[in-house]
């Protein structure tokens, strides 16, 4: 169940992004629970009582307790960070105050139904991507890493090195068949690297630079391959659907 909040003083509005939301759900085969609150005192107590929500539509401009007052008791008080915030306004003029809450998307009103869906299929996936975890064997245990925290591997022989931005860990296998367990941020740039494009800080034709300065050369048969990958992604962040 993908629980959605809606809170804003407009009940026009409210009713019809609520329509919006389950209607783009049902074509998109998600299960969505959404909840509507008129007031930010409103959702700020069900907030107290337990209510948690994977992704909110907020109105900024509430009477009271406003939508930039809910999102900091959401990421102060709450420390919750995983509640995508998605604010919606008339105006546009709010950038600076809403930096710090740092919200998964600002909208301005009124609000399409292309809008809304590319938002929900954002949140999801960013939370899809979250929840993944790379497992690997090591001495006989069984270790779990999430794959966010990856920047890449590279073996030697049969032993695989992972690198995080924490350290590294060894353990034995075979880069091929780590590279079908993982999310589409990954890519084969050598048969004996695998990167993780969020912790990539620059590309050439023949090198990447990762993020803890280290250089790994993509080799000549990936380059072609790996040039179309990095417009795709480039591309994919530019449209806001990473």
């Amino acid at each position: 169940m993908y629980r959605i909040g809606i809170c804003d003083d407009d009940k026009e509005l409210c009713s019809g992004l609520e329509e919006q939301i389950y209607f783009i759900a049902k074509g998109l085969s998600i299960d969505a629970d959404v909840e509507v609150w008129y007031s930010g005192e409103s959702i700020l107590n069900d907030l107290q009582k337990g209510t948690r929500l994977d992704l909110i539509f907020l109105d900024i401009q509430l009477v009271q307790a406003d939508g930039i007052l809910v999102g900091k008791f959401i990421r102060n008080e709450m420390e919750d960070i995983n509640t995508h915030i998605v604010y919606i306004s008339s105006r546009q003029t709010y950038a600076m105050q809403l930096f710090k809450i740092q919200p998964l998307d600002f909208l301005v009103k009124p609000i399409s139904d292309g809008q809304i869906k590319e938002v929900i299929i954002r949140s999801i996936r960013q939370k899809q991507s979250l929840r993944s975890c790379f497992e690997y064997q090591k001495g006989g245990a069984v270790f779990r890493i999430p794959t966010k925290d990856i920047a890449y591997f590279t073996s030697m022989d049969k032993k695989i090195r992972l690198v995080t931005d924490k350290g590294e860990e060894e353990f034995y296998g075979k880069l091929k068949n780590i590279m079908e367990e993982l999310p589409a941020d990954f890519m084969t740039i050598h048969k004996s690297y695998i990167v993780n494009q969020l912790y990539v800080r620059e590309y050439s034709y023949d090198c990447v630079k990762m993020s803890d300065g280290t250089v790994l050369s993509i080799s000549k048969p990936y380059r072609k391959e790996i040039r179309g990958k990095i417009k795709q992604y480039r591309r994919a962040e530019l449209h806001g659907e990473l």
